[in-house]
């Protein structure tokens, strides 16, 4: 009996082939399989090279593990082959702000948003980028017109804030800053306990949800001094290395760590939310001149050298735990290599509150003989605010000494780029914030050597008795 031949399966086309690779590489890249994604992208364009979309998500993928030069010559590749993509315009952006160049990424993202004018994502990441180099006014309307286009964006209403508050439009700013809520794991409020409605708190516990950052924590205390004179008792919700600082404050009557339970409370309020509630402006915060009692017992002393004219704490990371060893430069951080015009100085004794990875590059540069170092026996913020009150001056960027300097209303000197937190406002070297801290600000165009070299002026100023 005759048997039919089976037929032979036609070959896979490049076209197909490619294709086929390429959606497991999505796949992969979706999953949060980075490497294997990017092998995949770049197995597909040996079947198809002239691809925009596999160079644009290539670039994606390669921008996600820190390789934002190769990203960037993808997106190249991508937008030479198919001109005016708007969402590859915005991905080069990205990238060259991770490569610290924001006004190249300012430019990307204004030829994103000259071919989609009408994509709320696209006005965002375009607000997100003037803002970075100090043009808020530009990033304000950018918001503006993304959150006309998409009511409910709330990441845009939150930038939005920010960028009103920076400009120092503080009563929309906080109004408009509540939708924060709205974006997730962002809202620290218990559920069963109501929202304090700002009136008179007389007789009553007020629990303050910690949120933000710990350097804002330290920022907004000054509202639980404001809240216990008008009569109420004070429960502050923070990390457990705060308990020994805010122990020792007239203002808090306890301190539960984060997510511990709490009873007997009336009202809760989310740190970030305080200001509204006081109808916070620029010309009405309370206690500047400072604020914070700093624990006597325990303290380490500081071996300070009678002939010091002056002591000068530093720090260069933003993070209390300081930077990590993946992401040696954060934003709003520098490096100890921009600082070093500063050990030159005689009269002057530099002491190191650095914390984790960062204090390495004391040794990395070779300064061991010339600062020295008791971050490491740093246990807590009180241990910092401790060794700060033994100061005469702290030199740091947006940190948590920083607040702690300006809180204590010790001589604080912070390093301030163009796009620092919007608490530091716009074109002033002084903080409504503190009365002791000073700003020097980096224009976008400009390194910190610059603002470092002024910094060392005046450090020499003073030392001359001319200030």
């Amino acid at each position: 009996m005759a048997t039919t031949a089976k037929p032979t399966p036609a070959a896979e086309t490049p076209a197909a082939k490619a294709q086929r690779i390429y959606k497991r590489a999505l796949a992969l890249h979706q999953a949060g399989e980075l490497t294997e994604a990017i092998k995949g992208y770049a197995q597909a364009l040996k079947f198809t090279p002239l691809s925009s979309d596999i160079y644009n998500n290539l670039g994606v993928a390669l921008r996600a593990i820190g390789r934002p030069h190769a990203a960037l010559a993808c997106y190249r590749r991508s937008l030479a082959i198919t001109p005016g993509t708007a969402g590859v315009y915005t991905n080069m952006g990205n990238a060259l702000a991770d490569m610290d160049e924001p006004l190249r990424a300012v430019e990307a993202h204004r030829r994103a948003v000259k071919n989609a004018p009408k994509s709320a994502k696209v006005l965002f990441n375009a607000g997100r980028a003037f803002v970075a180099v100090g043009q808020t006014k530009s990033g304000r309307d950018h918001f503006s017109q993304a959150i006309a286009l998409q009511p409910n964006y709330a990441q845009a209403r939150v930038h939005h804030a920010r960028a009103l508050l920076r400009m120092s439009d503080w009563t929309d700013g906080f109004i408009e800053l509540e939708a924060r809520f709205k974006l997730s794991n962002q809202d620290p409020r218990r559920k069963d306990i109501p929202m304090w409605d700002g009136k008179s708190p007389k007789d009553k516990t007020i629990l303050i949800n910690f949120e933000g950052d710990e350097g804002t924590l330290v920022q907004y205390l000054r509202f639980a001094r404001s809240l216990k004179k008008a009569g109420a008792r004070v429960i502050v919700e923070c990390p457990a290395h705060f308990n020994a600082l805010l122990k020792a404050s007239p203002d808090i009557d306890d301190t539960p760590n984060l997510g511990a339970p709490v009873t007997g409370v009336d009202a809760q309020i989310p740190l970030l939310s305080l200001p509204r509630f006081f109808g916070s402006q620029t010309i009405n915060i309370p206690a500047p001149e400072g604020y914070l009692e700093i624990p006597k017992s325990g303290a380490q002393t500081l071996n300070i050298h009678p002939e010091i004219r002056l002591a000068v704490g530093l720090v260069w990371s933003r993070d209390w735990a300081g930077r990590s060893k993946s992401d040696p430069v954060q934003p709003g951080a520098v490096k100890l290599d921009d600082l070093t015009e500063l050990f030159g100085i005689p009269a002057v004794q530099l002491v190191s509150l650095e914390l984790g990875p960062g204090a390495a590059d004391i040794d990395r540069l070779g300064l061991q003989p010339l600062i020295d170092q008791v971050g490491p026996s740093i246990m807590d913020v009180a241990d910092m605010a401790s060794m700060i009150e033994q100061l005469d001056l702290v030199i740091c960027v947006d940190s948590v000494a920083a607040h702690l300097a300006g809180a204590m209303g010790k001589p604080v000197w912070m390093l301030c780029g163009p796009d620092a937190h919007w608490s530091w406002l716009e074109d002033r070297n002084d903080s409504p914030w503190y009365a002791s801290l000073s700003l020097f600000r980096k224009s976008a165009d400009h390194n910190w050597g610059d603002v470092v070299t002024t910094m060392r002026q005046s450090l020499m100023t003073i030392l001359k008795g001319t200030a």
